[in-house]
């Protein structure tokens, strides 16, 4: 039996991780949680994860320039990437999705949803890995 989906968690907010982290344990989900974009890159090389939740405003380097920087690493440039952030500002999704990003979600986040979003995205990215 394959492995569970290993989920890297990117954000300095201790209490939106923690959720995040126990809803996709919750549906069979491996977490790892970062909570600086410099640790986040970290993690990202060494812990192989298939998806990744990242936050746009973080210490030690924005969720901006991180996403450029797992899109840019052969480790991660594959990776699916969730962007949740409580930004909602005009033009974010798009410039997001510009720079690789799989899909935008604004905080406060739905829990369901967020996991849905979850399973769909890792359906969508093994589908487009299928020859």
């Amino acid at each position: 039996m394959a492995a569970a989906p290993k989920i890297l968690v990117i954000d300095d907010d201790k209490t939106f991780t923690t959720m995040a982290a126990s809803l996709l344990h919750a549906a069979g989900y491996r977490t790892v949680v970062a909570f600086d974009a410099m640790q986040g890159f970290m993690f990202a090389g060494r812990e192989a994860p298939a998806l990744v939740l990242l936050d746009l405003s973080m210490p030690a380097g924005g969720g901006m320039q991180l996403l450029d920087k797992l899109r840019h690493s052969s480790k991660t440039q594959n990776v699916p990437v969730i962007i949740v952030t409580a930004t909602a500002a005009r033009g974010l999704e798009a410039e997001v999705k510009a720079k690789g990003a799989a899909a935008v979600v604004i905080k406060p986040v739905d829990p369901k949803a967020l996991v849905e979003l979850v399973k769909q995205v890792l359906e969508h990215h093994a589908d487009d890995r299928q020859p």
